[in-house]
């Protein structure tokens, strides 16, 4: 069988299979909007209680969310340890694509490494990490839970910019050395210029994740510095109540923002970059 022939078989089998992929498509993007379609609505509830269809329609428990200091002390502490922790992880997944470009015959075997948080047992490394802080003095910080997401984060900062890094084209590193450009020269005025829209992109993904993130912040906020997503999950374990419908619903438009800002940066047409 020729190749004309195999890809012709592989295109008719694609074309069969479309409809199935569709539809499975369909049902888990249903799946995942649906409780979205639930709770936000509800969140406008004028009554004391959660229900569907709303009882009326009013802003009162978004206000009280305002207005409440452990619901604003939260978000600002959500805010902290994910902008924090995505720096760190956009720092050295960044680092580590423009190191691993450079040898790349260790690079196959390292590139792995970073793909590793992806299958950590999250509650085990969580107590490991407590473990950990207790000696250094740390416990009673956000620096534990920092870390640990930036770790959790590494592998979307890394994945992302190697994105970046394989569409490179190699003729400029190889200009700017011909020119005389030192290694970090190169990489501060060639190579980052052209991956910042990748690095922006790693950036916000692991913002969106490190806000969302639970299991960790359950296991190391410290006392009155919960994160967000921990505050709802405890107080969700007491009383389902239309306050918690609206802080999720600030949770979701802060997501879909997320979301917005990274495909506006993915669509946005790059700039050439002066050698």
């Amino acid at each position: 069988m020729s190749a004309t022939e195999l890809d012709d078989n592989l295109q008719r089998g694609m074309r069969r299979q479309r409809p199935w992929l569709v539809t499975v498509g369909l049902v888990i993007t249903v799946y995942l909007v649906v409780p979205m379609l639930i709770v936000v609505p509800a969140s406008f509830t004028s009554g004391s209680f959660l229900q569907v269809p709303p009882d009326g329609f009013s802003w009162r428990w978004y206000q009280a969310v305002f207005e409440g200091d452990d619901w604003t002390h939260a978000f600002v502490s959500s805010v902290r340890v994910s902008a924090t922790a995505a720096t760190g992880a956009t720092v050295v997944g960044t680092l580590a694509v423009l190191g691993l470009s450079r040898v790349r015959r260790f690079g196959r075997v390292l590139r792995p490494v970073f793909f590793l948080p992806m299958v950590l047992p999250y509650i085990v490394f969580a107590l490991g990490l407590g473990r950990v802080a207790i000696p250094l003095g740390l416990a009673d910080t956000l620096w534990p839970l920092m870390a640990g997401q930036a770790v959790l984060c590494l592998p979307i900062t890394f994945l992302t910019v190697a994105g970046g890094m394989s569409k490179l084209d190699p003729a400029y590193v190889r200009a700017a050395s011909s020119m005389g450009a030192s290694w970090w020269r190169t990489v501060w005025k060639v190579e980052l210029p052209l991956l910042r829209r990748n690095v922006l992109t790693g950036w916000l993904l692991a913002f969106a994740f490190g806000f969302d993130e639970v299991v960790l912040a359950l296991f190391l906020s410290p006392p009155g510095q919960e994160t967000l997503p921990a505050k709802l999950y405890t107080e969700a374990a007491q009383n389902v109540s239309p306050l918690l419908a609206s802080v999720s619903g600030l949770v979701v438009a802060l997501t879909l923002l997320v979301a917005l800002v990274v495909l506006v940066t993915r669509k946005a047409s790059p700039r050439r970059t002066r050698l």
